[in-house]
């Protein structure tokens, strides 16, 4: 008699349900699995069959093959250990729990039930199947409990789980515990002294969903102003915390003090970072890079010029698709990246270009090499290109402090409602999603704003791409002046933010 138990398999962030079949026969002792698994499977045996006899289980000594249905798809994980000693342990006996239940779980040789990886998104993958109750590892029940209409079951042992499966009733639904949040980040943009220019910018950047490139000479501010953004943006709806937790679950980055996220993400890659640490990758198992860890957040890369090139191309596709696509075994796995891209840039490799006190003493070489990097195809799909000077001393002696986090984020909210109602029953939700039908449809401009702006193109040297993504800021800051329609000094201002 073959027995059946449900857990689940992850291709990047999306799974899909595993059958795990157990047949036992007569035959010489045996055992082989079968299903495309990947090395961590195929040798659970050892582990399974050690926390099998620990936990005072007898192992048939017969011929047992387990087949992962479907057998078609690739599969990987630790947390197969759990199904298939189940299954092992129950082979022959009909048991009701296992027609409504999913096990994850990787095991110890003493027969613990150990934390995994990518536990969120295997539930909502099993959930999305039908099956809405799942028994798991303990120290994994407050991260999946975050979806509401699932039962979780949380099991310590291999003996928790099998006495759950033959006595449902003993067991109750998870109830998560009141995770403490860290304390709130006193970051504000309060501290910043001036640079107001430049913070409106961040304005308009945070409302439209628009990259934003700083350049200025070293201490102007760049850094600490990019830091703060996730203060100005929008709070994270149910939706974007199951997404964005998902992604951390599978990148290892969760644990029980921290089992969810409930904040918008702020990285910050070192710039010698690989290629397949910014977009995504690496050898063995495929893990999301910092590209997909932002989503949904920021992305900051501070001193752009030092980047690698090869690990900024590579990321050049997924910022205007959304998503990372990495192709391994002839599979494709997809990794979601909408983030916003904030980099800053020193003028020059010394940082002195612009400084009227100060000498450059970079080469006419290194000039060239530098700025390819700043104007290369990279920085060019970045919307907004602003310059940033260095606080003045008045400002200084004053201490002039301008908008705080707070009100900034206030415009950054009713800017973005505008936008939710606009594109509702659309395939976009920002300004700065919009492709070229959507600018034809959304951003109407009148004949003054048509005027300069073609101007600017003509006397710029502008491609088509710089082009769109003028409009695209414009709509932004008409959105933010509460106009239906593109105006000139919304024009005016957006080609502002596109300094060479």
């Amino acid at each position: 008699m073959v027995t059946r138990v449900f857990t689940a398999s992850l291709v990047g962030v999306a799974g899909y349900l595993v059958t795990v079949e157990t047949d036992i026969h007569r035959g010489m002792p045996s055992y082989s699995i079968v299903g495309l698994a990947d090395a961590t499977i195929r040798e659970s045996f050892r582990r399974i069959k050690s926390a099998l006899v620990n936990s005072s289980y007898d192992i048939p000594a017969q011929r047992i093959t387990i087949n992962l249905v479907p057998a078609g798809k690739r599969k990987e994980g630790s947390h197969f250990d759990l199904p298939i000693a189940v299954g092992l342990v129950l082979s022959g006996k009909e048991c009701r729990a296992l027609e409504d239940t999913a096990f994850f779980g990787e095991l110890s040789l003493d027969g613990r039930v150990n934390r995994i990886n990518g536990a969120l998104p295997l539930a909502l993958s099993i959930r999305k199947a039908g099956i809405r109750r799942v028994a798991l590892p303990s120290s994994n029940a407050d991260e999946v409990s975050i979806i509401d209409d699932m039962e979780i079951i949380p099991v310590r042992t291999l003996e928790e789980a099998i006495t759950f499966v033959m006595n449902p009733d003993l067991f109750e639904n998870h109830s998560p515990r009141a995770v403490m949040r860290t304390e709130k980040s006193d970051m504000d943009y309060i501290q910043v002294i001036g640079q107001e220019t430049v913070k409106r910018a961040l304005v308009i950047a945070a409302a439209g969903n628009h990259g934003i490139l700083m350049m200025g000479g070293p201490g102007c501010g760049k850094t600490m102003m990019a830091r703060r953004l996730p203060t100005i943006m929008p709070d994270m709806t149910r939706e974007e915390q199951l997404e964005i937790t998902g992604i951390y679950s599978v990148a290892g980055l969760l644990d029980e003090k921290n089992p969810y996220i409930y904040e918008r993400p702020f990285r910050s890659p070192h710039h010698t970072v690989s290629a397949a640490g910014l977009a995504g990758g690496g050898t063995g198992r495929v893990k999301p890079g910092e590209l997909s860890l932002a989503h949904g957040g920021v992305l900051f890369l501070d001193e752009l010029g030092e980047f690698d090139s090869k690990a900024i191309d590579a990321v050049r596709q997924p910022l205007e698709e959304g998503v990372v696509r990495i192709c391994r075994n002839a599979e494709e796995i997809v990794f979601p990246s909408e983030c916003l891209v904030a980099a800053a840039a020193n003028p020059c490799k010394c940082g002195n270009l612009w400084s009227d006190t100060r000498v450059c003493t970079c080469t006419s070489r290194q000039l060239q090499a530098y700025e390819r990097k700043l104007t290369g195809p990279f920085a060019d799909r970045i919307d907004m290109h602003i310059k940033v000077n260095g606080v003045s001393g008045e400002d200084v002696e004053k201490g002039h402090k301008g908008a705080c986090s707070a009100e900034m984020k206030a415009q950054v909210e009713a800017c973005r409602e505008i936008q939710a109602h606009r594109y509702q029953g659309t395939s976009y939700d920002t300004n700065g999603s919009l492709d070229e039908e959507g600018i034809e449809l959304f951003c109407r401009m009148d004949d003054e704003a048509k005027g300069i702006l073609g101007k600017a193109y003509e006397s710029m040297g502008m491609n088509m791409r710089v082009y769109s993504k003028l409009i695209k800021i414009s709509r932004t800051i008409a959105d933010l002046d509460g106009s239906v329609d593109i105006r000139r000094e919304h024009i005016a201002e957006a080609i502002m933010y596109r300094v060479k």
